[in-house]
């Protein structure tokens, strides 16, 4: 979790564009969410997705008009509050929504924010802790949903006018880094306690924020 916000902000702090910023990001994640949807594919839930899929397809353009009144430094602090969002705003469980509301829900705001901060990951994800879905479909499913939501950013970037083949020397290498992250995560999760593991993911992922929303003022 928050494998992508991390990205996200690495590749921000490190001084990647702008323009090539939020669709390179998508590429490089929509191979690390596919690598989990073939992992998982037995586990996944259809119809949360195809709610989620049907809501989300049209928001894009509504992201990019919004995308068009922000610079960069103020996207850039909206990912530092996206991150902290993720660190440490309680996630309540969503039950008492229908299903087909809480992914409803769950399109809207990633069909819309992820052409705008990039990283819907952690925005969405309270939506997936249902009870009537177990660790596996919700690792299973939300890969597929934000595999989808990936899709969505590449056509809405390349309607635009971005050309992906021109980043593939940044693209080849990075994807294949997310698929060798996943299986070095598995690896160092089975040697972490529970508490330190949550402890240093909260204290890196502030550290990240607030360079990102400290970086607009200085």
């Amino acid at each position: 979790m928050a494998g992508g916000t991390f990205l996200l902000a690495m590749m921000a702090i490190i001084g990647v564009p702008g323009p090539v910023l939020i669709p390179l990001h998508a590429s490089v994640q929509l191979v690390s969410n596919c690598t989990r949807v073939i992992a998982h594919r037995e586990h996944i839930c259809w119809r949360p997705f195809g709610v989620l899929a049907l809501m989300a397809t049209p928001f894009p353009l509504l992201g990019l008009e919004l995308a068009e009144h922000l610079d960069f430094d103020q996207t850039k602090q909206l990912m530092g509050l996206l991150i902290l969002y993720a660190a440490w705003v309680p996630k309540r469980s969503l039950n008492n929504l229908s299903e087909t509301t809480s992914f409803g829900l769950a399109g809207v705001l990633g069909g819309t924010l992820g052409v705008v901060v990039g990283a819907v990951g952690p925005l969405i994800a309270p939506f997936f802790l249902r009870a009537d879905m177990n660790k596996n479909n919700i690792i299973a499913t939300k890969a597929l949903c934000q595999a989808y939501l990936h899709i969505l950013k590449i056509v809405a970037f390349g309607a635009l006018g971005f050309t992906f083949k021109e980043q593939w020397q940044l693209f080849v290498p990075m994807a294949f880094a997310v698929i060798v992250g996943t299986y070095l995560g598995k690896w160092l999760l089975s040697r972490l306690k529970e508490n330190r593991f949550r402890l240093l993911y909260k204290l890196i992922l502030t550290l990240l924020a607030g360079r990102l929303i400290l970086g607009g003022f200085l």
